[in-house]
């Protein structure tokens, strides 16, 4: 997946779960997250070097949006979320808007 469409495919994934189209997130996903950020933690440049290892997780109205270091998206409900999806204590990156 290229960097910039890490932030599409988390639009389009959680707009499938809620039946509508990516314009129609409310609030929108930069409301929620920082995209650029996100993207160029988990994407970084050629120039750049990140030792990212492990996963980011945030909150999406009813969803926890889960991206691992390769760039791998999963959107699952609030309830059903695994409350530690990281590899262990610091490896988990969380961001809540609330």
């Amino acid at each position: 997946m290229a960097p910039a469409e890490l932030g599409v495919e988390i639009a389009r994934r959680i707009a499938a779960r809620e039946g509508v189209e990516t314009a129609a997130l409310n609030p929108p996903l930069h409301a929620v997250v920082d995209v650029d950020a996100l993207e160029s933690l988990i994407h970084s440049r050629p120039d750049e070097r990140t030792d990212f290892t492990g996963v980011v997780s945030f909150a999406y109205g009813e969803y926890t949006v889960t991206v691992d270091h390769t760039g791998s998206v999963s959107i699952t409900p609030l309830e059903d979320a695994d409350p530690n999806p990281g590899d262990g204590p610091g490896r988990q990156f969380e961001y809540s808007s609330q």
